[in-house]
């Protein structure tokens, strides 16, 4: 008998090959997008885009509303001056209470842009360069916690915009009790870099806050919270660049509303702890739309509330607003308390009424203030003129 023999399938072996190969090639197709997908993300801080889904605050609106918020400024357990940073590694715990009207008439308001917009890439990668991490510790026997903060270059020669709550620790650095010292960090994770100054910090915010420092929930509305410093030199001794990376900023008023999208980017340290936050803080940045509008007094648009996002951390404080455009409208001021970042509402003051604070308080709008230029003979000024009265409302 001979062997039988396995009948062969020809259509059926050419329908399997043609199977394989359109397998091969979807999955070569994945690869493709996943390994552009990486190289897009970059390495220099991640870029995150949300959807916001915790409640925000409601309230009538012919009243007033009182909204606990918190800008975490914790302080860690080692608090030793390290002789190799004159810093220390701390977290932010701050408190703050929101005394403020829904504005009426928004949409009378509106502010249109005529420019084309920028991608949230572009976006994103022109405001990382820009920001900077404000660590400031104190010595054993200080009166006081530490505390760390974000700030935002906003003029070429080297100008710091963050929260008065913030600098207010370079302020006691002067204090004859205090021991503070404080340094501007940059990049991601973050280093010592730079030397700074104060050149503007708001009397009235200081008149009002100063005895918050030691109580561990301060509060406030994030009125007149803003503060200017001064890049006066390296930490290595290495000249200075000529030029700092900056975002223009747009004081216009109401430019920002309800529903417009901006980018959020500061260097949130709520999850790190001492040794964390000395060697691996990085600057965060996220997309977030904006979900009410409050003003102090003049149905301005003071505040933008954001609602939850991974930017509702201590640290934060001080971060960047900023539009499609690429303009800084906006610094982080403010979070509500929560278990988790979903549950807080992270709050900014508007750039307009920063300028308003600004001009009352110098006499110039920001743009002419920055235009007048002679930074370090401000510098001189304030350190004469201001601190000692400043520091005088700091009793230890």
């Amino acid at each position: 008998m001979k062997p039988s023999r396995r009948p062969s399938h020809p259509a059926g072996i050419a329908r399997i090959g043609m199977l394989l190969t359109t397998v091969f090639a979807v999955s070569l197709l994945v690869l493709v997008v996943i390994t552009y997908t990486l190289l897009q993300e970059g390495t220099t801080a991640p870029l995150v885009t949300e959807q916001h889904t915790a409640s925000v605050l409601t309230s009538p609106d012919t009243e007033n509303v009182d909204v606990s918020t918190t800008q975490e400024d914790t302080m860690s357990d080692e608090n030793q001056i390290s002789e190799a940073e004159e810093v220390f590694a701390v977290e932010e715990k701050q408190t703050v209470s929101d005394d403020v009207d829904v504005p009426e008439a928004t949409e009378a308001q509106v502010v249109s842009c005529t420019t084309p917009s920028l991608a949230w890439e572009t976006v994103h990668k022109n405001t990382v360069p820009t920001l900077v991490n404000i660590l400031c510790g104190s010595g054993a026997q200080s009166p006081i916690s530490g505390a760390t903060g974000t700030g935002v270059i906003i003029d070429s020669r080297g100008v710091i915009l963050t929260n008065a709550h913030v600098a207010q620790y370079v302020l006691l650095e002067n204090h004859p009790t205090v021991q503070a010292a404080c340094v501007v960090r940059t990049g991601s994770p973050a280093r010592a870099t730079y030397t700074a100054e104060l050149i503007a910090l708001p009397k009235a915010w200081v008149a009002k806050h100063a005895a918050d420092i030691r109580l561990e929930y301060p509060t406030g509305t994030g009125e007149n919270d803003w503060a200017l410093l001064y890049i006066t030199g390296t930490v290595d001794g290495s000249p200075l660049p000529d030029e700092f990376p900056f975002l223009p900023i747009d004081a216009r008023h109401a430019i920002t509303q309800t529903n417009d999208t901006t980018l959020l980017a500061a260097y949130p340290a709520g999850f790190l702890g001492s040794a964390s936050l000395r060697r691996d803080l990085w600057s965060v940045s996220t997309i977030a739309t904006v979900q009410r509008l409050y003003t102090f007094t003049e149905q301005l648009v003071d505040i933008l509330s954001f609602g939850g996002t991974i930017v509702a951390q201590g640290g934060a404080s001080g971060g960047a607003v900023v539009n499609q455009w690429g303009n800084l409208v906006g610094i982080i001021v403010t979070s509500s308390t929560g278990a988790t970042t979903a549950e807080r509402d992270l709050r900014a003051v508007t750039m307009s009424h920063i300028d308003a604070s600004i001009a009352a308080e110098t006499g110039l709008h920001l743009h002419d203030y920055l235009e007048s230029g002679n930074f370090s003979e401000k510098v001189d000024t304030f350190s004469a003129a201001m601190s000692p009265a400043l520091l005088g409302f700091y009793t230890f």
